[in-house]
């Protein structure tokens, strides 16, 4: 069994390259566990962050996935329905469901993430 210990604070902010921001959205992210964490297992979570204005736009991969909002409002749309997220509100997102974020709050947005599977990269986003 491997452990593993990450601080949000200690990461620095990935996003997508500037070249994909307009058909993937502004959306930042820090992945605290899975492959590039360092740390082998059968999970991969990360915190997404939306500034104001901010989104992840239309996408769906096989892999179901949760949501858990830390800060801040907005709304996760999933197979067409809008539902609105502010903190402590978890959604589950079943796999190839379409699913978007947006943020139009003044506040960060704030949503940790996780899915059944052991590296980030393996999970094939389609916009």
């Amino acid at each position: 069994m491997h452990t593993a210990s990450q601080h949000l604070d200690a990461l620095e902010w990935e996003s997508w390259p500037s070249d994909q921001i307009t058909s993937r959205g502004k959306a930042q992210w820090k992945e605290l566990l899975g492959s590039g964490s360092g740390c082998q297992n059968d999970m991969t979570m990360g915190v997404v962050r939306l500034k104001q204005g901010e989104s992840l736009e239309p996408h769906r991969h096989a892999q179901p996935e949760t949501y858990f909002t830390l800060s801040g409002r907005g709304t996760v749309t999933i197979d067409g329905v809008q539902h609105h997220v502010d903190p402590g509100r978890m959604l589950f997102i079943p796999g190839n469901a379409q699913h978007q974020i947006n943020n139009a709050n003044a506040e960060d947005l704030l949503i940790l993430y996780a899915f059944a599977i052991s590296d980030f990269s393996k999970i094939q986003y389609h916009f």
